[in-house]
């Protein structure tokens, strides 16, 4: 009877300290846009090993959808599409035949530090013939010395006879790990941040294609900083982020 009474005391102070931490922590409005990489020529450039699947994580949220009549948002609530900044980028990525938004939207959020810090739930664009969507994973933000953005996201896609005859040559090939680098290639948008201060460890896995699907993971985390735009690069997909202390941003 103790141990559950010490129990329940343990647990309940843990929701208490996670309600006193959102309560006490700063606010930012955030805005992502994620964007796929379709051009078939990179599936060439790497080796895509071990086999993938969207994990399990029981205590993550959703965003809610937006209540139009509303003149003020609560956390993690979508911010309508006048209030988001990544328009004109999003029209840009638009204009290249090989590149395709999977996912933008911005909310509001206290931001806490790592041990508090809640995962939201992303899933968006069609679901495909292998039941996944073709972006589904979590982002977690949170604050120490530093902003912290944590993706963990998984990109599915259909392949091409052609495009499952190059994973094929591929995957005869010894296995490897890529770390996620910047190309010329990709669009980038005006004020980009230099990618320093990454967090230790960052690498990206793929599985290996089926006869018609291939998934992709990205898991690459990015110390930043507020007010500048942040850009995170994967050879199939790439990541824009903006934070903006909820002081200084404008929300219409």
């Amino acid at each position: 009877m103790i141990r559950l009474a010490l129990f329940l005391t343990a647990l309940l102070s843990s929701g208490i300290s996670l309600n006193l931490q959102a309560a006490e922590a700063p606010w930012y409005q955030v805005e992502v846009l994620i964007f796929a990489n379709e051009d078939p020529s990179v599936l060439d450039d790497e080796f895509w090993p071990t086999e993938l699947s969207v994990p399990d994580s029981p205590k993550s949220i959703s965003l809610k959808t937006p209540t139009t009549t509303a003149q003020s948002f609560s956390a993690f609530e979508r911010l309508p599409s006048s209030a988001l900044l990544f328009n004109n980028e999003k029209q840009r990525i638009g204009r290249y035949d090989s590149f395709r938004v999977l996912f933008h939207a911005g909310w509001l959020q206290p931001v806490t530090s790592e041990r508090y810090a809640r995962q939201i739930h992303i899933k968006s664009g069609d679901i495909l013939d292998n039941g996944m969507y073709e972006l589904e994973g979590y982002i977690s933000i949170d604050k120490g010395r530093y902003l912290h953005f944590r993706p963990d996201l998984y990109h599915s896609r259909h392949l091409s006879p052609s495009e499952a005859e190059v994973l094929q040559h591929a995957e005869e090939q010894p296995p490897q790990q890529f770390t996620a680098l910047n190309t010329e290639e990709t669009p980038q948008p005006q004020e980009v941040s230099t990618p320093s201060a990454e967090i230790p460890g960052i690498t990206s896995q793929v599985s290996p294609f089926s006869s018609e699907f291939l998934t992709v993971n990205m898991n690459q985390g990015r110390r930043m900083r507020s007010k500048e735009i942040h850009y995170l690069d994967h050879p199939l997909m790439g990541i824009l982020v903006l934070m903006i202390p909820i002081s200084e941003a404008k929300v219409q």
